[in-house]
């Protein structure tokens, strides 16, 4: 899974492992990948795999049961179990995903700041053209929004660097809860946890793929606040470039 070593892999060179018939569709298992499975709150990656005599598009990836499957419509041409073959990712579609992930990790901490109380976040949501957090705060937050903003784009400005590691579950628990997260949404068979931190600011448990310091992020917009049930508010954002 190339995609955790480096989320920046581009192009990759893979052998094609197999290919399945899934309903009307294929499914393609490569030696490695850098194709991003839907997970972690962020959808999947799309690309190409290109093979001497064929190709795909690459419309949709799943991991199942500890493979990453790569989903196609058709193959153009013909492709072989054993070929090797160069994988492509859409990257201008990943890394804004990238961007709008980071920003949702930005977002919760310029949040808490702003309410100076350890919001909770019950729910998140990572597209190309936007984002959004669901928080469990009483008070109506559209009066706030424009401090919100103001406090993302100052620590995007900071060029904080974003990091990835694996920590147990015990020292995983300890470190997240300074920064107002736990791992209560974790199933307890978990006990080797992937830690996202925007230095010294924030950190949570995540399986998605971030930008390497906030800089890469440019801007923060916020969209639009609602009201999503009793004490439960949602709001929209997007990475926007300079």
């Amino acid at each position: 899974m190339l995609y955790y070593e480096d989320a920046y892999v581009k192009e990759f060179k893979a052998k094609i492992l197999a290919i399945q018939k899934l309903n009307s569709n294929y499914g393609i298992i490569l030696d490695c990948t850098a194709f991003y499975p839907i997970g972690g709150g962020q959808p999947a990656d799309t690309g190409t795999i290109k093979g001497e005599n064929g190709e795909v598009k690459v419309i949709d990836v799943k991991i199942f049961e500890g493979r990453v499957i790569h989903i196609a419509k058709e193959i153009v041409g013909k492709l072989s179990e054993g070929e090797q073959v160069e994988g492509i990712i859409d990257w201008q579609r990943r890394y804004a995903l990238m961007r709008n992930h980071t920003s949702a990790h930005l977002i919760a901490e310029a949040l808490r700041k702003t309410t100076e109380t350890p919001v909770e976040i019950v729910g998140s949501g990572i597209d190309v053209d936007k984002a959004r957090l669901d928080v469990a705060y009483e008070s109506p937050l559209g009066t706030m929004l424009q401090e919100i903003e103001k406090i993302a784009n100052d620590i995007i400005k900071e060029g904080r660097p974003v990091t990835a590691r694996i920590m147990q579950r015990k020292e995983a628990e300890t470190f997240v809860k300074q920064f107002h997260e736990s791992l209560k949404t974790l199933p307890p068979q978990v006990q080797e946890v992937r830690i996202i931190e925007i230095k010294d600011l924030h950190a949570c448990a995540c399986g998605g793929i971030h930008v390497k310091n906030t800089e890469e992020i440019g801007t923060v917009k916020l969209l639009r606040r609602e009201a999503k049930g009793k004490g439960v508010q949602r709001i929209e954002f997007v990475a926007k470039k300079p």
